[in-house]
């Protein structure tokens, strides 16, 4: 079975321009890949990366000094994820008709414009002058504001939810990463205090052992 298709890769495309559509065949009609989703996420957490460092003077605020290339990886990945899951909870509960590899799908798929846009203003911030950095801010909010349709639009599709319904479960979906996010940092916090209450005891007993 090949995980690369011709169909999978029009459907891709296909799916920025005509999002309803597009989305639509990717959960009924099985035209999504999740080969292309993973790269696609991928591809955009090397490029928050790469936009760290990278980008031009005039609009970096950045610290390189205090870059961390590892932890941005992983947190652009996690908020994806994060996001997709919150998603599926909420909308499990709502009846909605998607499911988490079509969640998953519609948010990478929806990266698309975020990493071209992001690749352009990182490589043009470096050519521009101050004046002219309007232009490039304006690029940056139009493909954030196009992946928050794309979002809108694909999930709304999958979940066949009206556009209300739509919003209200993204807005709850907003709260149940928040919720999940709270929970993994409580558990952390709790594991590494009991893991600190354990070494703490192990060491009382090898002195008094010895």
């Amino acid at each position: 079975m090949k995980l690369l298709t011709k169909d999978k890769l029009h459907y891709w495309g296909h799916s920025l321009l005509h999002p309803f559509d597009g989305f639509f065949e990717i959960r009924f009609r099985n035209q999504g890949s999740m080969l292309i989703a993973t790269l696609l996420l991928v591809a955009y957490a090397v490029l928050r990366c790469l936009s760290y460092q990278y980008t031009g003077f005039p609009m970096n605020m950045n610290n390189i000094d205090e870059m961390d290339a590892l932890s941005i990886f992983i947190s652009t990945i996690s908020v994806v994820v994060l996001g997709a899951v919150s998603n599926w909870t909420i909308t499990t509960l709502f009846n909605g008709k998607g499911k988490l590899k079509d969640i998953y799908i519609v948010i990478c798929y929806s990266l698309t414009v975020l990493i071209i846009g992001d690749a352009i203003v990182t490589f043009a911030s470096n050519f521009v002058t101050t004046e002219e950095i309007m232009i490039l801010t304006s690029l940056q909010m139009l493909c954030y504001a196009y992946f928050v349709f794309l979002l809108i639009a694909g999930l709304g599709t999958v979940h066949e939810y009206s556009f209300a319904g739509n919003l209200a479960s993204m807005v709850m979906t907003v709260v149940a990463a928040a919720v999940i996010l709270f929970i993994g940092v409580l558990l952390f916090t709790m594991l590494e205090r009991m893991f600190s209450f354990v070494t703490s005891v192990a060491e009382e007993l090898m002195r008094r052992l010895q």
